[in-house]
């Protein structure tokens, strides 16, 4: 039948739009409706922008053009599904239209239906296990890594978003509206719309400072994406939001910016605490404490995933009838250190943005004395040229030659070798030594070293020798660490299997712990924070690298603090062949040793 309707909440069964007739409503929100549709039999997903695209001059720039449209966020998903219509776990697109004018009318989307309800609804009805349900992960980090390894960013990931197919229980991701993409406008100022419960931290911040009133845009990461679906999976582990959404605004902002959230395996004991410390990851207040990317992610659940067989595994993830496990000491004790490690880190950050801020300030100010400068300069060369006098010409080269003659003496001076001993005079004297010892030479020295780093000694390459901290000493000696080797993959965030190389720069590096028979105590997991330097160093003639490693992290989320060196007593790995300079092929995994000197 033909539609008299002329505006999207008009539509209703059996009305046409386009070739598409209409069956049911599927919902709204506050961008557009949803329906499900009929076509030759089969059934799609029809999305519709709630207002028409505004009647604009044609010189209108396109980018300002699709900011001032409400179906900007229709354009985005349209060229995000058509980007990626071989990609599992997307609904795939059929059509992009107008409707009911085929230029001025509301714009509209069609995809494959995809049967099911959203997670949440899902997961209520079906109680799932924890196998069950690392599996609905794994699928969903994959999707989300393919879109970020092609620079697509959905800054509004919720469990709502999330469509379980109940035929095979596959998980298929719909409504990328919010979603960011190479190329594309960012349709909004400030924030990407989104859910302020899911909302990730370092938004908080943005919100805060205010710069968006001026028209600033947040610039999203992946680490934001990351943080929703930490949000997601602590979600189905403990049966709600790490953050209650009935708390006010300012309540829920604070909780974000502040609060550690309960750890979903103390909420309900049947949960893998596998699974739960994966959750508490992604949840981190600082986006650099997360996984490194969703393919770190990704190998972290199968990781977990490798534990399925447990019998706690395949049992439904239902919380007791009493509600959430009451607190025990050792969750206090916990979430003590949590927060202590919290602090810490918040203090450090604080330290290093005020000294940023403070180099910062420093070379602006130098700067605004440099452009004073020449700006005199400038104005004196001006001034000169005007007046065109040779005598000012002839005073500037006589000053000058006058000047020139002074410092050549007083030069001579400083340069004249103190009186020496036979022996030292027939050896005669070294001019460099007098050079670096005359007092008017050491300070012209430090003077150029401190404005144009001229003449400053070059930076240690490593750090010397030295005794370790008293309390790493302590810590080693009573969890028996000394004196025991350890297997460790030198730094996570270099990619690949332990026994390929990786090539790697001077800088921090976190390790990981590997466990086998003959290793010591430090448990499977932990990992070791610490710095690698690999600039000139040699070990019995050969380019080597030396690290240290300063602090662990248990699994069971204590930090302590420890001496840990790669390789042998010396410290010192041997570079790979096809290192280059300033960088090292290295095996990713190596051995380590507790030390109580630093070699």
């Amino acid at each position: 039948m033909t539609s008299n309707a002329f505006h999207p909440d008009h539509l209703k069964p059996r009305d046409m739009v386009g070739p598409w007739r209409i069956v049911e409503s599927l919902g709204s929100g506050n961008f557009g409706r949803t329906f499900k549709a009929e076509r030759d039999g089969d059934f799609f997903t029809l999305k519709m922008a709630v207002r028409p695209a505004p009647e604009l001059p044609q010189e209108t720039p396109e980018k300002d053009l699709e900011e001032r449209q409400v179906d900007g966020r229709m354009r985005h998903e349209a060229a995000i599904l058509m980007a990626n219509a071989s990609q599992p776990g997307l609904p795939h697109l059929r059509a992009i239209d107008r409707w009911p004018h085929p230029t001025k009318g509301y714009l509209y989307i069609v995809t494959d239906y995809v049967p099911g309800e959203p997670f949440h609804a899902w997961r209520e009805k079906t109680r799932p296990t924890a196998t069950l349900l690392v599996d609905i992960f794994i699928d969903v980090v994959r999707v989300v890594a393919k879109l970020h390894s092609r620079g697509i960013l959905i800054r509004d990931f919720k469990s709502q978003h999330v469509i379980i197919d109940p035929t095979d229980n596959k998980p298929v991701l719909v409504d990328l509206g919010s979603a960011w993409l190479p190329g594309g406008s960012t349709l909004t100022v400030g924030l990407a719309p989104g859910t302020p419960y899911a909302l990730p931290p370092e938004c908080i911040a943005f919100i805060r400072e205010g710069s968006w009133k001026q028209g600033a845009r947040f610039d999203a990461t992946q680490a934001g994406d990351l943080y929703q679906l930490g949000v997601f999976i602590y979600e189905a582990l403990a049966d709600g939001w790490p953050f209650d959404p009935r708390l006010t605004q300012d309540e829920l902002l604070v909780a974000i910016e502040n609060v550690i959230p309960r750890a979903p395996h103390r909420i309900n004991p049947e949960v893998p605490e596998s699974l739960s410390r994966i959750a508490l990851r992604l949840l981190e207040k600082r986006p650099e404490d997360r996984f490194e990317s969703a393919e770190a992610l990704l190998q972290a659940l199968w990781d977990a995933a490798k534990e399925r067989s447990k019998l706690t595994w395949k049992v439904p993830l239902e919380l007791s009838a009493e509600g959430p496990a009451p607190v025990t000491q050792d969750e206090v004790e916990e979430r003590r250190l949590q927060k202590q490690e919290a602090e810490r880190k918040a203090k450090e950050a604080r330290e290093q943005e005020a000294e940023e801020l403070s180099h910062q300030e420093a070379l602006e100010h130098l700067s605004f004395l440099t452009q004073g400068i020449q700006e005199q300069l400038l104005l004196s060369e001006q001034k000169a040229a005007r007046r065109k006098k040779t005598w000012w010409r002839i005073a500037l080269a006589a000053s000058l030659l006058l000047l020139v003659l002074i410092l050549f003496t007083a030069w001579q001076v400083w340069l004249a070798p103190a009186p020496t001993s036979t022996i030292a005079s027939e050896k005669g004297s070294s001019l460099v030594s007098t050079f670096s010892n005359s007092r008017p030479t050491r300070a012209i020295a430090a003077w150029l070293c401190t404005t144009f780093s001229v003449g400053c000694t070059a930076a240690q390459v490593r750090p010397l020798p030295e005794d370790c901290p008293q309390e790493a000493v302590r810590n080693m000696e009573e969890m028996n660490l000394l004196k025991r080797s350890y297997q460790v993959i030198i730094d996570i965030n270099q990619p690949g299997k332990p026994t390929e190389r990786g090539v790697y720069h001077s800088g921090p590096i976190v390790g990981r712990v590997v466990k086998y028979p003959f290793t010591g105590p430090l448990p499977d997991g932990t990992l070791l924070y610490g710095q690698l330097w690999t600039k000139g160093l040699l070990k019995e003639g050969d380019e080597a690298v030396y690290a240290r490693y300063t602090s662990a992290l248990l699994p069971d989320g204590h930090r302590i603090p420890v001496c840990i060196i790669l390789g042998d007593q010396t410290g010192l790995i041997r570079k790979d062949e096809g290192s280059k300079p300033g960088e090292a092929r290295l095996p990713r995994e190596n051995l380590a040793q507790a030390v109580r000197m630093w070699p």
